[in-house]
């Protein structure tokens, strides 16, 4: 199986109205309301790329992975099925709501929920960003999204042996080791991280499998991201990370934290790969910055 790119996300929350907010004005995504009172979030011509659903909770629902057309999708559900994977098939109303032609979805050993589609809908309208901003989509797709994983080897093999990501370097943050996986020439499309340094531990201790961790937007100069910096130094999203360079993919950027809790890479600059490519492994993600804040005595935010 060869997968295309990163197409798109879901997430549920109950914080509809700071999310719209927080992606036109902070992110400078165009945003449109469904018509189950969700929002559809634009950075390109796709009719949409990430969606907020409406729910009592903050999390994670699904992520897209797109393939070239219907071939190549009967060709991945044999595939998984072959390989003993829970494939199914998506009825008429699931792809009337990802907008989609055809779609097939398993879960990963994470519960994560991978949807593999072909036919995403592209828009008639041009997308026009509230701040100006130009995204980096195309051949490379949707940035990248990052989450924990209960068990790294399992993971490991599902995103690689099944699903056709080949590894583009590993880094080890203490007790957790983190695997960067790239599908096209971005440098990564999915990163995931797992307590793989200590054989004592019991499956399910110490980690939320599936939470995400943040996703990343990367925009086309680095005004645009100095820019987004300045509007959340202005209040318009608490500062996770500061501006900094990570050591694998060359990005300078800094990380916001969502309506949701989780964060947002938001970046520009990264270096791309091209097979045959031979995954290092750093000692830490960032050559320079990218440090917490430091918090006001007594401050809980």
């Amino acid at each position: 199986m060869q997968l295309s790119a990163l197409g798109y996300f879901g997430l549920r929350t109950a914080r509809i109205a700071e999310w719209r907010t927080f992606a036109e004005h902070v992110l400078g995504l165009a945003a449109t309301t469904d018509d189950a009172g969700g929002l559809r979030l634009r950075a390109d011509d796709r009719a949409w790329r990430i969606a907020l659903h409406e729910a009592d909770t903050e999390e994670f629902a699904y992520v897209g992975w797109e393939l070239p057309g219907p071939t190549e999708l009967a060709s991945a559900a044999a595939e998984l099925a072959a390989a003993g994977v829970a494939v199914t098939h998506a009825d008429e109303q699931l792809l009337r709501e990802r907008d989609v032609l055809g779609l097939i979805h398993v879960e990963d050993p994470n519960g994560v929920r991978v949807e593999i589609f072909h036919g995403a809908r592209t828009a008639i309208t041009a997308f026009v960003s509230p701040t100006g901003a130009r995204f980096v989509t195309g051949d490379q797709g949707l940035g990248h999204v990052v989450f924990n994983a209960d068990d790294f080897d399992a993971t490991y093999r599902f995103y690689t042996e099944l699903l056709g990501f080949r590894p583009s370097d590993f880094c080890d943050l203490g007790r957790k080791r983190v695997a960067f996986l790239h599908t096209n020439s971005r440098h990564h499309s999915l990163a995931f991280a797992g307590l793989v340094l200590d054989p004592q531990r019991k499956p399910g201790q110490d980690i939320d499998p599936g939470e995400l961790f943040h996703f990343m937007l990367e925009v086309d100069d680095y005004d645009t991201v100095g820019y987004a910096y300045d509007r959340c130094l202005a209040g318009g999203a608490p500062i996770a990370l500061t501006l900094g360079r990570h050591a694998n993919d060359r990005m300078l950027s800094f990380y916001a934290r969502t309506p949701s809790g989780f964060e947002v890479e938001y970046g520009h600059g990264a270096i791309t790969v091209a097979d045959p490519w031979t995954a290092t492994r750093a000692a830490g993600t960032s050559l320079w910055g990218h440090r917490r804040p430091v918090r006001p005595e007594g401050s809980t935010s």
